[in-house]
């Protein structure tokens, strides 16, 4: 059984949504494909918009979901889907934001230069270096673990509902498989 729990932690901790989301802002950005947006009818527009919204946010799904499913299939528990889905959000909170603080101080991004940890001899670094870090780093950290406790326990409830649900349903040539009889 704990061996499925440190999958669920490790499923969370991805990187992919960093650059799935830099994709998405260069795809954006994309001048030649911004005017063929922009001399769209504007049921295109709102379709392409739609398409990049629920992209942005759809990525974040991609672990979730498996999770929640597994864990409702394995325990038959909603409440142990609900908590294997904020596991998995937990997780990738804190690898995107030590990877945000990691690019930070060691990479550097953009107009945050100042924030190299190279720079540490200046005078005044750590006074400057902290209030954006707490702003950035901290604040947005401490939201967004809000979120995915408060929405991973939705997303993955109403995620191991519809699973039952749906396996309860009989199919024409299907025995109706039973939740939770998975070792």
């Amino acid at each position: 059984m704990r061996s499925r729990w440190l999958v669920y932690v490790l499923l969370g901790f991805g990187l992919a949504d960093w650059y799935f989301l830099d994709l998405l802002a260069s795809v954006s950005q994309n001048q030649a494909l911004s005017q063929h947006i922009d001399q769209a009818n504007a049921l295109t527009r709102l379709v392409v918009v739609l398409a990049i919204i629920s992209a942005n946010y759809g990525i974040w799904l991609v672990p979730l979901m498996p999770a929640a499913i597994y864990e409702m299939k394995r325990s038959g528990s909603v409440r142990l889907a609900a908590l294997a889905a904020v596991l998995v959000w937990s997780a990738a909170m804190v690898s995107y934001y030590a990877y945000y603080a990691f690019m930070l101080m060691w990479v550097g991004l953009p107009n945050m230069d100042f924030m190299l940890f190279a720079n540490r001899h200046l005078p005044g670094y750590w006074a400057d270096w902290w209030p954006p870090f707490r702003r950035v780093i901290v604040e947005q950290f401490l939201e967004w673990m809000g979120i995915a406790v408060v929405g991973g326990t939705i997303v993955g409830a109403l995620t191991a509902l519809a699973y039952r649900w749906i396996a309860k349903r009989p199919v024409r040539g299907r025995a109706t498989p039973e939740i939770g009889a998975e070792g």
